[in-house]
């Protein structure tokens, strides 16, 4: 039988010799030894007897052993057998019964191993060595649990007791030499018929699996976030137009029954409540993006709780009215500081009101409570307020989900209340900011809610309260409005004409500039994005000429982040107000900039 002499030895580790096991041939009198050097050259007559029979003894012991190795051979008993040749030994190996099997294993792509019982490797592939990212010889005796990771081993070594009495699976993550972990599925499974037990061992490697198991998940949550902004955009759509239709609505009225003051008040009235409803959903909008980018800023001061709820209660007075809901309010007996912002901590419990009115039915109640925790060791004092409805309640499986943004319990057509869901998102992010937190409960639809608001306390040693502004006599003042809006230019103008001032409009930056100077107005409000000079270089350059440095400039734009507010005041400006203005608002803000002002002129 011709065979190819090999370099390496076979793949598996070779049995020892015994009755009826493969054994290895001992080359030295094998198959093809050369015999030349047995010859009798230079032998004579004059040999002795004792000599011939000494190399006869030799030839035949080897002649013998050449036999056997034949033998085992063709009994399929030997996988190789050493030549001695010119002083050198050379491996031959054969086919034997196990070949295919362990070129199998070799070219498997999941890593396999031969454990001891002790859990020692006693034979491994080449994948596994690869996986562990070792030679291949060397992880041979030393323990699989070497390479699995810490904080898996308790559960190898479960895997392994299981692998001892029968068999075991798990998910385990192992650590290869460089140290770069790597999830992996274990089944480890006792090797009947041995006379030592062992355990085979297969590795499949998951990290492509886990990739792609990742990587769905995060397109799901791509398909969902799309699924929500679609959603978001078409109630904001919705809410946007809600009250854009009695708006349009009053100005036909107005030109109708401009005559009838009763009418005229009526539609006025109207006409706040939905502009109103328009501008806390943008600003809604712009509070949501100030969270999520960090960007918002929180003035602490020592607040009273007690402050914060009435005027949250107060807030939503008109909506309880109007849907006869009693709302029943229940406070600690001494007054609750808290270091907390008044108008977003107002905010919070507004929105947690706003949405208990709701949704809940004509004459449900609302309880609003307040409980203090003392502090206990290095736990600090907290205060507790619930708000209780009666309201639709909450479904089990939307709960985890009640804070996210755009979350809606309630997206039924039949719905009479919408909203954006982005009202208990906000709730949410401003208790944390405050280092509190809050909770949603509800035992399922038709049974109600209650929102839970735990927020840190402070002593009440050294509490003040603001000082209230005293009233001011109204002062007449000359004003320059400015926007390329010629509708909301004339509107805003003929509107602080009503209340008591000079007004005059421009509709582009270059034009402020000149009606800046012909008539140096005491305020100019200048919108930031018009044609032919923007709302900042107008104002630098009113700012450069001798007559507009003690000149109040106000920017008035729909622009009212913090970055459009630092930009307005590098520009020059002494205020910011976000459209749509409210004249109160803009005439406080200009009396208290003027007043600011008089001492500096005194100067």
């Amino acid at each position: 039988m011709d065979k190819d002499p090999a370099a390496t030895p076979p793949p598996g580790p070779m049995p020892p010799d015994g009755p009826g096991e493969r054994r290895q041939a001992n080359g030295r009198t094998a198959a093809g030894r050369r015999t030349g050097d047995a010859r009798n050259d230079g032998v004579d007559g004059d040999a002795t007897r004792e000599t011939l029979h000494t190399a006869n003894a030799v030839l035949r012991a080897r002649l013998e052993e050449a036999e056997e190795t034949i033998r085992a051979i063709q009994q399929g008993a030997v996988d190789a057998f050493v030549l001695e040749e010119m002083g050198r030994h050379k491996i031959y190996t054969l086919e034997g019964p196990d070949r295919p099997y362990r070129v199998f294993v070799e070219q498997m792509q999941q890593g396999v191993a031969t454990l001891h019982g002790d859990g020692t490797v006693v034979y491994g592939n080449r994948r596994l060595a690869e996986m562990l990212k070792v030679p291949h010889e060397s992880f041979i005796g030393k323990p699989m649990r070497d390479f699995v990771a810490a904080a898996d081993r308790s559960r190898y070594d479960d895997l392994l007791d299981q692998g001892r009495a029968r068999s075991g699976r798990a998910e385990v993550r192992l650590r290869p030499s460089d140290g770069a972990e790597f999830p992996v599925y274990l089944t480890l499974s006792q090797l009947p018929g041995e006379s030592v037990p062992l355990i085979g061992l297969f590795v499949t490697d998951l990290t492509v699996q886990k990739a792609h198991e990742a990587l769905a998940a995060a397109q799901e949550a791509l398909r969902e976030a799309d699924r929500r902004k679609n959603e978001f955009l078409a109630m904001l759509a919705h809410e946007l137009r809600n009250p854009l239709a009695p708006i349009r609505n009053a100005a036909g009225i107005l030109r109708r029954a401009a005559g009838d003051p009763q009418t005229v008040e009526t539609i006025c009235s109207m006409l706040e409540r939905q502009i109103g409803f328009m501008v806390r959903l943008v600003d809604d909008l712009l509070d949501v993006s100030r969270i999520t980018r960090n960007r918002i800023e929180l003035r602490r001061e020592r607040l009273e709780l007690a402050t914060a709820l009435e005027q949250a209660v107060e807030a939503v007075r008109p909506l309880s009215r109007k849907a006869r809901h009693r709302v029943t309010v229940s406070l600690p007996s001494a007054p609750v500081y808290l270091d907390a912002d008044p108008v977003r901590m107002t905010q919070v419990f507004t929105n947690l009101l706003d949405n208990a009115c709701k949704y809940m039915a004509p004459g449900g109640q609302v309880r609003l409570s307040a409980e203090v925790v003392p502090a206990q060791g290095d736990a600090p004092g907290e205060v507790v307020v619930r708000v209780r409805d009666e309201g639709i309640g909450i479904p089990a499986e939307q709960l985890s989900r009640i804070f996210e943004m755009f979350a809606q319990v309630d997206t039924s057509l039949e719905r009479t209340n919408a909203g954006l869901g982005i009202g208990l998102s906000l709730v949410n992010s401003l208790v944390e900011l405050h280092g509190g937190k809050v909770e949603a409960h509800s035992e399922g639809p038709g049974h109600g809610s209650e929102f839970v608001v735990r927020l840190p306390t402070v002593a009440a040693n050294g509490a003040v309260k603001r000082a209230q502004e005293g009233e001011r006599t109204m002062k007449r003042y000359r004003m320059l409005v400015v926007d390329d809006n010629r509708d909301s230019a004339e509107s805003l103008a003929l509107l602080l004409k009503l209340t008591g001032h000079d007004t005059r409009t421009a509709l582009d930056g270059e034009a402020a500039i000149r009606e800046a100077a012909e008539n140096q107005p005491d305020v100019v409000l200048l919108d930031i994005g018009m044609p032919k000079l923007n709302g900042y270089d107008a104002c630098r350059r009113i700012r450069s000429e001798p007559w507009g440095r003690d000149m109040i400039l106000i920017a008035q734009t729909g622009w009212g982040q913090d970055d459009d507010r630092r930009r307005t005041e590098e520009a020059g400006f002494d205020g910011h107000v976000v459209k749509p203005v409210d004249p109160d608002d803009l005439i406080r803000m200009v009396t208290r900039l003027s007043t600011a002002r008089r001492p500096e002129a005194q100067g």
